[in-house]
């Protein structure tokens, strides 16, 4: 089977490029970029500076991003950016929208890892070709916290129901008791999900 090599990391990440990215000769002609970044309605500037590298870039952006959501969503949301979209003009994308998980995960990976592109300015000369275009972030759902988040009631539940049980001899009242904690903090789940529906 032949397999084509991707031209360059930004394409492999999900992100159009118009050229093929020149891995040197780095010399742009702007002094600042002012990249826009949107976060659902949320948005700001990202200054640009010409000294940077792709990881001083892809640092920048995931600070951006924590900004954007601050920090409450950073360490309680259920949800975290999914892919980062340079095909954006708010209020809407140019271009197909949606990208295949690999590419999804190779852009979470650089975000994650940006000292991977350090000295290279391949993401650079993406993001700064167009100043008509924002990076939109789009978020996914956190597998890991969502099940963290369900299983820890449930299981703190069971373990009231068995203790309340083993001490009272009662297991029917236990276990309704556990029921019912469960049955409400269901319901709290569902209110948290619609009022991130509605905020997105």
């Amino acid at each position: 089977m032949d397999v084509k090599p991707y031209p360059n990391l930004p394409y492999a990440a999900g992100l159009r490029t118009a050229k093929r990215c020149s891995k040197d000769g780095w010399n742009p002609v702007w002094k600042v970029f002012p990249l826009k970044m949107f976060r659902g309605a949320d948005w700001a500037y990202l200054k640009v500076q010409p000294v940077w590298d792709d990881e001083q870039l892809l640092r920048e952006l995931s600070k951006s991003y924590d900004r954007l959501r601050t920090v409450w969503r950073k360490w309680f949301s259920l949800r975290s950016v999914g892919y980062a979209d340079h095909t954006f003009i708010y209020p809407q994308r140019v271009g197909t929208a949606g990208l295949s998980p690999s590419k999804n995960m190779r852009l979470r990976y650089f975000l994650h890892h940006p000292e991977a592109m350090r000295g290279r300015h391949e993401f650079l000369q993406v993001f700064t070709a167009n100043p008509d275009l924002g990076v939109e972030f789009v978020e996914r759902w956190q597998v890991l916290r969502i099940a963290i988040v369900v299983l820890i009631p449930v299981i703190f539940s069971v373990v009231l129901g068995v203790m309340y049980s083993g001490i009272t001899g009662d297991a029917s009242t236990a276990f309704t008791i556990a029921g019912y904690m469960t049955s409400a903090y269901s319901v709290c789940l569902v209110l948290v999900g619609v009022l991130n529906l509605v905020e997105t």
